[in-house]
């Protein structure tokens, strides 16, 4: 039986390899990892290609082509010119696909933690149940407390060395899911059939539950929290606290946001360290940062915006939480969607743009974790609220949402990083945005935190930015100078304004099941389709800014 294994991992690891990717995914050398991109990177990417197999960290044999042409080498008097071959491409390590790693390899990986937490929480159990001394249940609740802690860490660093795994893990859970959906729809179809509906509730509820697995995962689990009354956000209100060097008194009780970076971003590498600043605010609500860059037809807008602020499924006046991610990954309204477009249409109405020509105002939008879900889901909306002409990702489960061609989007996604597998998606190519993979070295403690970290993700967007000047016409190389007009050129006016976005908690008797099960009708059929052609909002060729972006991309082209 061990030999079989044997043999079907080694098949599926040279599937895997053949198709994990093309010639031209060359890990870079990083300065303590390797930076990564899609299939038709040109050669330029990867120019040190010949020596990264050792370095780099990819897997497979290390050839030395110099040795061999010295063997197949002809006398010293003949005049013949040796010609040495071109080394290989260096590809992904089959690990990273998830379809190839073997199940039996994934029981052994996860069987441990399991048993550990079982285990633990039946010790943790009887200390806090057995008629034992108080002091020896206290020795016996701090003892569970510390195992905890151990096998968290543990699940951490078997989560960060297999990458790939946390996709299994999702996909496992979503299919399991099918039995009580399925139970559901023979209930409501039972009391359909037997009359025992005369409200029409189950023949309203059952055309609603989504056919797909996750989509109905995530349904059930919105509906069943708002039943339960962890989910009770309520209105939603924006706060002015910062413009231009002067700041807002917040609401009474609201404590002043510890927001240090006010200036102005100059680059991606900039907006990602406002991000990674902004967790630092310590605010009642979220923090988010816009930039007015340019007067008249040049104007535009940056946005930068932080992630889930707490995963506690209980709502909180931040609306950064558990319920705005559900409701992302569903295609539903959430109360950070609606604080930010009612945040940037603010600062419009404050440099006085008509309500007319806010949907007109190109923007770009840079987003971490849940902040990423905000902005694609902009570009997902029908019609659009927002003129959105350029997005960067961090860390962002926004695989299963699509983009239209007219815009650029980057996608910074770590290797070790659990958070984008979320929406039980493994990574793939694709053409509607460029996606940048960062293969991490372990640290000691907290490797996935590490691996999903704002700090990590701000150094991992100043190499892309440094790879696409070293080779502006790679792929990296041609999305960010599609942003870099957009961005504030030398001299240009700018604005910063910083809002908190708030929300109120609902109070009262928690809702039935039957009030809440209407979600499941606010799904989008098909579970987000194609965008439409010919709604998105680009700015006219003969446009001033039109004309002024396609200068400033020559001039860039021109620079030596």
């Amino acid at each position: 039986m061990k030999r079989i294994k044997q043999a079907f991992s080694r098949l599926l690891t040279r599937r895997g390899r053949i198709h994990a990717s093309r010639p031209g995914e060359i890990p870079a050398r990083g300065e303590d990892a390797d930076l990564k991109v899609g299939a038709d990177t040109p050669d330029a990417f990867g120019a040190d290609a010949s020596d990264s197999g050792a370095d780099a960290g990819v897997e497979g044999e290390s050839v030395d082509f110099e040795s061999r042409a010295a063997k197949r080498a002809p006398a010293a008097d003949a005049d013949v010119t040796v010609r040495q071959r071109r080394p290989l491409p260096g590809y992904y390590p089959a690990r990273r696909i998830p379809e190839t790693m073997w199940l039996g390899d994934a029981v052994d990986v996860l069987a441990p933690l399991v048993a550990a937490v079982g285990v633990n929480s039946l010790v943790a159990l009887v200390g806090e149940r057995a008629p034992l001394p108080p002091q020896l249940s206290a020795r016996i609740r701090a003892f569970a407390h510390a195992q905890g802690d151990e096998i968290l860490e543990e699940a951490q660093r078997r989560f960060f060395d297999n990458p790939g795994l946390d996709t299994l893990v999702i996909q496992a859970v979503t299919r399991w899911w099918k039995l009580p959906v399925a139970l559901g729809r023979v209930y409501l179809r039972g009391r359909i059939v037997l009359g025992l509906d005369p409200s029409g509730v189950a023949a309203k509820t059952l055309p609603r539950i989504p056919r797909r697995d996750y989509e109905s995962l995530m349904a059930s689990y919105l509906a069943i929290g708002t039943a339960i009354g962890w989910f009770r956000g309520g209105t939603v209100g924006v706060h002015l606290w910062y413009r231009d060097g002067k700041k807002f008194e917040l609401p009474e009780g609201h404590p002043t946001p510890h927001v240090r970076r006010l200036d102005a971003p100059r680059t991606l590498v900039d907006m990602a360290a406002d991000i990674d600043d902004m967790y630092w605010a310590e605010t009642t609500g979220q923090v988010v940062k816009i930039t007015r860059v340019g007067q008249g037809q040049r104007r535009r807008w940056l946005i930068s915006l932080p992630g889930t602020d707490h995963v506690d499924p209980h709502s909180t006046p931040n609306p950064a939480d558990s319920e705005t991610n559900v409701r992302e990954v569903l295609g539903l309204r959430s109360a950070v969607y609606v604080g930010v477009v009612n945040a940037l249409r603010h600062a419009m109405a404050s440099e006085g743009v008509s309500p007319r020509d806010m949907t007109r105002e190109p923007v770009v939008i840079m987003g971490h974790s849940q902040g990423g879900m905000i902005a694609l889901s902009l570009l997902d909306r029908h019609p659009r609220e927002v003129n959105v002409r350029g997005v960067v990702t961090m860390g962002t489960p926004g695989r299963r949402m699509r983009v239209p061609r007219d815009v650029a989007v980057l996608a910074l996604e770590h290797d070790q990083d659990i958070v984008p597998s979320m929406d039980g998606r493994p990574r793939r190519q694709t053409n509607d945005r460029v996606v940048v993979g960062r293969r991490l070295n372990r640290p000691r403690t907290g490797p996935l935190w590490y691996a999903h970290s704002s700090a990590t993700y701000t150094e991992t967007m100043q190499l892309t930015q440094r790879r696409a000047q070293v080779s502006p016409e790679s792929k990296i190389g041609r999305v960010v100078a599609r942003m870099q007009p957009y961005l504030p050129q030398d001299g240009e006016d700018t604005s910063v304004f910083v809002y908190e976005i708030v929300q109120e908690l609902l109070s009262g008797k928690n809702p039935t099941m039957r009030d809440t099960i209407s979600v499941f009708g606010d799904v989008p059929e098909g579970a987000f389709p194609p965008p439409i052609r010919g709604f998105e909002a680009a700015p006219k060729a003969g446009s001033a800014l039109g004309e002024w972006i396609e200068r400033v991309q020559k001039s860039q082209k021109e620079k030596p």
